[in-house]
């Protein structure tokens, strides 16, 4: 999302300065209940709730998000955007594609480790195996994910064909997403995993940069 500057008169004016304030109270709304998700569960949110945590009015709240439904979707689109920013993040700070990739790959591994992922993507899957709103909004979320992933492996090599990098791709997000299964919060870790992480690390990264079948 684009910054706004506020250094001329246009910029300052009260409809600019409305709209940050309304941005900024998005945001918070949407980190609530992304929290409130990761932590209570589904059954748990409500429109009244999320209210009460932001300290606003339900109608205020509603103004913004009407139903329960939309601010699920807006939710876990502002969860995508958490991770497209993270990119950005990272490639600001190097100009080395394959040091990008690692250190994504790294953030993601270290992510899956905290309650406010882990906890929103057991939800999120419960919620798309009898939501199919939720699952289309699931499918949009890991598109996203999955075109990020692809598009850091054609940094790094550009020669890879279309087809394989795309499912190299999903090959990487599926192999992070699954171990949340053994190192996502609350799990009790294997026995003899103490350096696994940096073998997921090295296995993604081999994936990007090599052109061989598999």
């Amino acid at each position: 999302m684009a910054k706004q500057q506020y250094d001329s008169s246009e910029n300052i004016s009260p409809r600019n300065l409305k709209r940050k304030s309304s941005l900024k109270r998005s945001l918070e709304i949407l980190e609530a209940t992304r929290l409130l998700l990761s932590e209570q569960g589904y059954d748990k949110l409500s429109l009244r709730k999320i209210a009460a945590i932001t300290g606003i009015h339900l109608k205020t709240l509603q103004h913004y998000f009407p139903t329960k439904e939309i601010l699920i979707k807006a939710t876990l689109e502002y969860v995508l955007s958490l991770y497209e920013k993270k990119i950005e993040e990272i490639s600001s700070h190097s100009t080395d594609p394959e040091k990008n990739f690692k250190n994504y790959m790294n953030y993601l591994v270290k992510d899956i480790k905290t309650i406010e992922t882990a906890g929103f993507f057991y939800q999120l899957w419960a919620m798309a195996h009898v939501d199919k709103n939720t699952n289309n909004i699931m499918e949009k979320i890991y598109q996203g994910h999955t075109d990020s992933i692809e598009n850091l492996i054609k940094a790094i090599n550009p020669d890879m064909g279309n087809h394989m990098r795309k499912q190299r791709a999903v090959m990487i997000a599926a192999l992070i997403e699954g171990m949340m299964l053994f190192l996502g919060y609350g799990k009790k870790r294997p026995k003899n995993t103490a350096h696994i992480e940096k073998e997921i690390v090295a296995l993604c990264t081999n994936l990007a940069v090599s052109n061989d079948s598999l």
